[in-house]
């Protein structure tokens, strides 16, 4: 690593030196490196090869080999894959980068200028779309109505311009096997006259009666590679440095295979794009916990692969402040099921064990803090406001749909962030330390029971079944430079199963607790006594 440094720090000597010598070539009249290309407006097409012509969709993967050489100096080459969705009309695009088993996502979007990169799947960035830059296929361009837009697709491969006026220009030199194909050979000659650079690409298309393994392509083009020579000159002449580029196209295809979870972004990860972003609230997306259900929860962390299971009911009144939760589950430890009932109008915990019948009474239903890495159940519950009762609030992004359980369910997935939340307790002691965490983000995942079936007249369709709620953990080891090296996380994920929208009146019965403890309580009992000897039935007359 050091003699790469050293490498380019001799680059910026030369440079420095020979920037005070006479100046012997002009920007302003520069026309490309003579050892690589110059452009040539006056090459004519052959008038028997056609020139290429391209879909307003595309899904393919690209090898990208990279060799810089610096003087007389070569570094080693690096190897990067790509799979690009690219769609036109849709104003969008979409690219995965695997770097030495590391992937990053980027997600354009063009018609706000924004760039999403999701780094390793676990942190998100937000960046603006450059524009107008002809050396750069994915910058935007702006259309007639003013509005800005994805280039087409032979600008974004940098093979040629739409604009008349535009130097970049393909000039045809003859036919070729490139990886046992048949291809068309395509150059163009692309240069940068404000830092004397130029670059040479050749471009190989699959010829026209060529059958690819996918079928007929319907006339359009098929790329199966580019090399790329690219210089950089100094003002008086002399070629400072060099990069050679080849791409190599694998299962090119001229349009798009419709797929959730190629066009979703990772999962549980927030992207903040600063103050005009579009947030909902759940309501807003179709998701809302209905006032009284149960469900069955199984809980896990990045710190344990042993699911927690848990059942729990939940029961809000009408009235502010009128609400019990219920759950079932087996403590660290134990062997038996324990009840814990928190009721909210009153103030009181209930905690019932199952097997003897002993109940336990507490005048107060906060929970302390716990770690949510080694107590999922008792993080859920201390927060269920959090996930359960903040359907209104605009704080959520809809991300798109994604593949549940396997390919079983599809799921709605929106995401939120929370900053500075939650408490920082350690997993070992159970204590606080009184900091917090710096962020967490949650995707809550939702689906339909019955997605083919009508809504009553009155009510809309909704996402009536939780699937699941993934929650990030993010803390900055070091928060003057934060980078992935420094940020550590942590994932819990619920899982929801048999969602019911009734409850039992004995689902939250406690007299066991007052008859245990042998309380007082009210009991009303009611005797059915008949005014004659008939048998009572249940039969109309």
């Amino acid at each position: 690593m050091k003699q790469y440094k050293l490498l380019y720090v001799l680059v910026l000597l030369i440079v420095e030196y020979h920037a005070q010598e006479t100046t012997t070539v002009s920007s302003a009249n520069f026309n490309g490196d003579p050892r690589l290309c110059t452009v040539d407006p006056t090459t004519p097409t052959p008038s028997n090869v056609p020139l290429p012509t391209f879909s307003k969709q595309a899904e393919f993967a690209l090898e990208r080999v990279e060799v810089r050489h610096v003087g007389n100096a070569t570094l080693p080459s690096v190897l990067t894959l790509y799979q690009y969705l690219y769609d036109y009309d849709a104003n969008k695009l979409i690219l995965i980068k695997n770097q030495n088993g590391f992937i990053d996502a980027e997600y354009f979007y063009y018609d706000i200028l924004k760039k999403s990169t999701y780094y390793h799947g676990e942190l998100c960035v937000v960046s603006d779309i450059t524009t107008n830059i002809d050396t750069d296929g994915m910058s935007a361009i702006q259309l007639s109505d003013n509005t800005w837009h994805i280039r087409p697709f032979n600008e974004f491969l940098l093979f040629s311009r739409d604009d008349p006026r535009s130097l970049i220009i393909p000039k045809y030199i003859g036919s070729s096997v490139v990886r046992g194909i048949p291809v068309d050979q395509w150059e163009t000659c692309i240069i940068n006259k404000n830092n004397l650079q130029t670059v040479r690409r050749v471009w190989s298309f699959a010829k026209q009666d060529f059958t690819t393994p996918l079928g007929s392509m319907n006339n359009f083009a098929v790329p199966v590679q580019g090399i790329t020579y690219a210089s950089v000159l100094l003002p008086n002449g002399m070629q400072v440095a060099e990069f050679d580029e080849i791409f190599n196209i694998y299962s090119y295809r001229p349009g798009i295979i419709e797929s959730s979870d190629q066009l979703v972004p990772p999962k549980g990860v927030f992207c903040a794009s600063g103050p005009n972003q579009n947030l909902i609230s759940l309501s807003n997306a179709g998701i809302k916990w209905p006032n009284h259900f149960s469900v069955r929860v199984e809980a896990s962390s990045s710190r344990s692969s042993i699911w927690q299971k848990f059942h729990l009911r939940y029961d809000r009144g009408r009235e502010s402040g009128s609400k019990r939760i219920r759950y079932d589950y087996i403590p660290s430890g134990g062997i038996d099921f324990q009840t814990v009932i928190h009721d909210y109008g009153d103030n009181l915990t209930y905690i019932i064990d199952r097997r003897v019948g002993s109940c336990q009474i507490n005048r107060d239903t906060e929970l302390p803090d716990v770690s949510p890495i080694r107590d999922p159940i008792g993080f859920f519950i201390k927060h269920e406001s959090r996930f359960i009762s903040t359907e209104d609030d605009q704080v959520w992004e809809f991300v798109g749909f994604r593949s549940c359980r396997g390919n079983s369910i599809k799921c709605a997935a929106v995401t939120a962030s929370i900053d500075k939340f939650p408490a920082m307790v350690d997993p070992d002691i159970g204590t606080s330390n009184g900091e917090t965490w710096d962020a967490t983000n949650i995707e809550y995942g939702w689906s339909m029971r019955a997605p083919s079936s009508l809504p009553p007249p009155d009510m809309t369709k909704n996402f009536d079944y939780p699937v699941y709620l993934f929650l990030r953990l993010y803390r900055v080891d070091g928060p003057i430079n934060p980078s992935l090296s420094n940020i550590r996380t942590e994932d819990i994920e619920y899982e929801f199963y048999e969602m019911s929208h009734e409850l039992k009146p004995s689902d939250f019965d406690t007299s066991i607790c007052y008859r245990s403890l042998d309380l007082p309580y009210l009991h009303l009992g009611f005797v059915l006594k008949p005014s004659n000897d008939q048998i009572l039935t249940n039969q109309r007359h």
